[in-house]
């Protein structure tokens, strides 16, 4: 890709825009999780077990029925945040 950036309707940029970035597209924004070990997480529509972080900063080793898979942190998530509700815990009377 040679040339000037433009702008997307094709106009150049002002010499103030020209040196700076667009924030949304870096990648130092996103804030990823620290997972414990024990805590669930939920990967690819499935629930598991955070068992270690491999120490590389980019993958981490899960439990799901008595498997263990090699995922990166990136993919998983909470899954109380998932299903959109808090799951509530009811004490027996």
């Amino acid at each position: 890709m040679t040339g000037r950036t433009r702008l997307p309707g094709g106009e150049p940029r002002k010499a103030s825009q020209r040196n700076k970035r667009n924030v949304s597209s870096s990648g130092a924004a996103k804030i990823t999780p620290t997972w414990q070990p024990g805590a669930r997480v939920h990967w690819k529509d499935r629930l598991g077990t955070f068992r270690r972080d491999l120490g590389d900063g980019e993958h981490a080793e899960i439990v799901i029925e008595q498997r263990v898979y090699r995922v990166r942190i990136g993919e998983l998530e909470d899954p109380q945040l998932m299903s959109g509700a808090v799951i509530r815990r009811t004490c027996p009377t």
